[in-house]
């Protein structure tokens, strides 16, 4: 352990009960036991942690979870509200559960915030604004935001990093990889869930995330991809007074679409504004390639004239042109219920291997289309019929890329939202010329076509131009003796550990039945005395309390390996 970690490891240290209490509160001191952590903490938790809620013992799991999260603060809401778009890595009831993680805390310390925010201008507020609102519009896990007005009288928000956000993350980081490592190594049912790569992904995601300034790079180029469409407005960026903790756009004056006044304005057209939401998502991800990925109703605001506009641009998700045809070929096959043709592209994309029963999925998707060909189509669910198809899939353990999912996420809370607000939305017949019109634009496009020779191509002339460098460089090992043959053995480690510990077992139960026998022939003789003791009789009573304590020991090793 260097010394600049020693600091870390401190707030760790801090940390780590809190986590604890925690879990112990919402009835998860199972999973500290099986982890391993209950037996060295039994008695800090008997003194210092209580039991379980009884508040709780009447909620589901993933509803604990929920809760858990909530109360663990800015690191565990984000990785819930993450967890909450992969519907591949967690059962689906609890990527439910998790969607209702409210990223709402107390604000922070609004008697100080002026000198926060002067502190990470590095220069007096007089000098920036003409005026200052210290109460919070909003406060969330990361940050709050602010209203203020410029010198030159335009009215922005201010959204305020939380003052020792990077620490705080930085610590919950460090414990959530202990965690997610330890508990993958002693509980086997957990490791299909894959947490330390979860654990790996959320540091990538959360790091970017607090760093305001690749936000403010996201609103730039989300404002460029819709310039010129009068049905959408993204906020402008104060670029000078944007830093990694403070980012600074205009205020905008417009309605939530969850806000029931918005059936109060009369100048706002309902189901126009419902038909532009189901278009804006999909032109963002398969025109653009560039979508946010958390377009709930708090995140999207309506201006006059229909316009949509949204307000954090936090987590985007980003498509390259081949996954834009890999996500048009998929929704193509979901909403045309061609399961040959997702079957195809599973196998294109390479996501389905020797496990699964292509077989099997494919029935369970015929069956799915089945039960919703019953429905009408002005009634269709599309948000719940991708949820259903998505089940399916991951269901036979095919792992669908994220960012389809975070598409498919994208599109249902659209669709929601535009039911809520006209309840004669027609999603799939919205869907349909958008999908359409894209997908002939790519037959149309001799680059979509080229695009995979081109990719052989390429791949073929690396191949020529490396392959003799490669060939010669085996061939001069295999003549000096350089050459090593690795052969993995699929289970290999399990069976050598199991091997040895039979071994350790039969000789120690040798040894055991040594003792006994000696201890027999000992206790059998007579001879030399000590202390009016016969010197045979005291060395048969210690082989034989001996081989007592090796035969319990043996007994107590197979029972708990379940030998019996």
């Amino acid at each position: 352990m260097g010394i600049a970690s020693i600091p870390q490891r401190i707030r760790s240290l801090q940390r780590f009960p809190q986590i604890l209490g925690v879990l112990f509160k919402y009835g998860f001191g199972d999973v500290v036991a099986r982890i391993g952590l209950d037996s060295i903490l039994h008695d800090l938790k008997r003194r210092l942690f209580p039991t379980s809620d009884p508040r709780f013992e009447q909620l589901t799991s993933e509803e604990r979870v929920r809760l858990m999260l909530e109360e663990l603060g800015p690191t565990f809401i984000k990785l819930g509200q993450v967890l909450a778009t992969r519907p591949d890595l967690i059962p689906m009831p609890l990527v439910l559960e998790l969607r209702k993680l409210q990223d709402k805390v107390k604000p922070f310390d609004t008697a100080g915030i002026r000198a926060h925010v002067e502190a990470l201008y590095g220069r007096p507020l007089d000098t920036i604004f003409k005026e200052f609102d210290a109460q919070p519009l909003a406060a969330a896990s990361i940050a709050q935001v602010h209203r203020a007005t410029l010198l030159d009288g335009r009215e922005v928000v201010l959204k305020v990093q939380r003052p020792n956000l990077e620490r705080i993350i930085e610590t919950d980081l460090s414990i959530l990889s202990w965690l997610a490592e330890t508990a993958e190594e002693r509980i086997p049912e957990i490791r299909r869930y894959r947490p330390r790569a979860i654990v790996a992904e959320f540091e990538k995601s959360i790091v970017k995330e607090i760093d305001f300034t690749i936000e403010a790079y996201h609103i730039k180029r989300f404002a460029k991809n819709f310039q010129g469409d009068p049905t959408v407005y993204v906020p402008a960026v104060m670029e000078d007074l944007t830093t990694p903790q403070v980012l600074c756009e205009e205020f905008i004056r417009g309605t939530k679409l969850n806000d029931p006044a918005i059936h109060q304005r009369a100048d706002i057209d309902l189901p126009a504004l419902a038909r532009n939401g189901v278009r804006f998502i999909l032109e963002q991800a398969l025109v653009h390639g560039f979508f946010h990925a958390d377009p709930h109703p708090g995140n999207l605001f309506v201006l006059d004239g229909n316009r949509i506009c949204p307000i954090d641009y936090g987590m985007m998700g980003s498509l390259d042109q081949e996954r834009i045809d890999e996500l048009l070929t998929f929704l193509v096959g979901v909403l045309t219920r061609d399961t040959d043709k997702l079957i195809r592209l599973f196998h294109r994309q390479a996501l389905i291997d020797e496990h699964v029963n292509v077989r099997a999925l494919k029935q369970d998707i015929d069956d799915l289309i089945a039960r919703f060909e019953s429905v009408e189509l002005a009634k269709l669910d599309i948000g719940k019929y991708l949820q259903s198809v998505f089940e399916v899939i991951v269901r036979h353990e095919v792992q669908l890329p994220a960012d389809l999912l975070l598409v498919g996420k994208a599109l249902a809370t659209i669709e929601g939202v535009g039911r809520d607000i006209h309840p004669q939305l027609n999603t799939l017949e919205e869907i349909r010329p958008v999908i359409l019109k894209i997908y002939l634009r790519r037959l149309a496009d001799p680059a979509y076509h080229t695009r995979a020779p081109r990719r052989v191509m390429d791949d073929l002339g690396h191949l020529l131009e490396t392959g003799p460098a490669d060939l010669r460089l085996v061939l001069r090992r295999l003549r000096d003796g350089e050459l090593t043959l690795r052969h993995d053995v699929r289970g290999y480690e399990d069976a050598a550990r199991d091997q040895a510990q039979a071994l350790n077992r039969l000789a120690l139960a040798l040894v055991t039945c040594t003792l006994i026998g000696a201890a027999a022939l000992l206790l059998a003789r007579t001879g030399v005395t000590i202390g009016g003791a016969p010197l045979e009789a005291l060395l048969g009573l210690v082989a034989l309390a001996l081989g007592v304590l090796y035969g319990l020991v043996l007994f107590v090793g197979f029972v708990r390996s379940g030998g019996f």
